[in-house]
């Protein structure tokens, strides 16, 4: 914390004052935006040699945000507040998924008009000595609230892991399979 080091954003603590200037986190958002877009588009002018270049476009719905610690609050920060390219509509994705992370700015936190319905999988380790446990609680807290402000309710559903520290369980990825056949739909 405080430390340089190769990450989506620069981390000055985890308290809640902390947490509400994170440098670079808009240009991370940005690239993830740029992800979005380009699978939603099937435009393949940003692949790379590593990457497979988008053959079918998919729609937004298809779309789950998911990552681990700062990738998981990255995750639900942009999921939740960004919204279509060339419009003022949120991206209304299949869903997101935070493993062990937290939300990032919930001060500024605002959710995306036609995101609200978008469901939310966070999960986390009862033991985690990085991210406390209580930050899933407070980050379904502050995003609840907020759609209930917007007349809307959400899935935001929490589930922990008891014994498990600042890492991934095999329950834990059992319960992400489960979430994502539930929220991707058929083809």
């Amino acid at each position: 914390m405080g430390m340089s080091m190769p990450s989506w954003y620069d981390i000055v603590g985890l308290d809640s004052r902390s947490s509400e200037f994170c440098e670079g986190l808009d240009e991370s958002m940005e690239r993830i935006l740029s992800f979005v877009e380009n699978e939603v588009s099937g435009d393949d002018s940003s692949a790379t040699a590593t990457a497979t270049a988008c053959v079918n476009p998919l729609d937004y719905s298809r779309i789950v945000l998911a990552g681990f610690s700062q990738g998981g609050a990255l995750a639900l920060y942009t999921g939740m507040t960004q919204s279509r390219k060339q419009s003022n509509v949120g991206l209304g994705l299949g869903g997101i998924t935070v493993m062990s992370g937290y939300l990032p700015r919930s001060k500024a936190f605002a959710i995306a008009t036609g995101s609200e319905k978008t469901p939310i999988l966070h999960c986390h380790g009862e033991q985690d000595s990085v991210v406390p446990v209580q930050a899933a609680a407070l980050s379904k807290e502050r995003v609840s609230s907020l759609l209930k402000e917007m007349g809307s309710e959400n899935s935001y559903e929490v589930k922990t892991y008891p014994g498990l520290d600042h890492s991934v369980a095999i329950e834990e990825l059992n319960d992400v399979a489960a979430f994502l056949k539930r929220v991707i739909p058929p083809m």
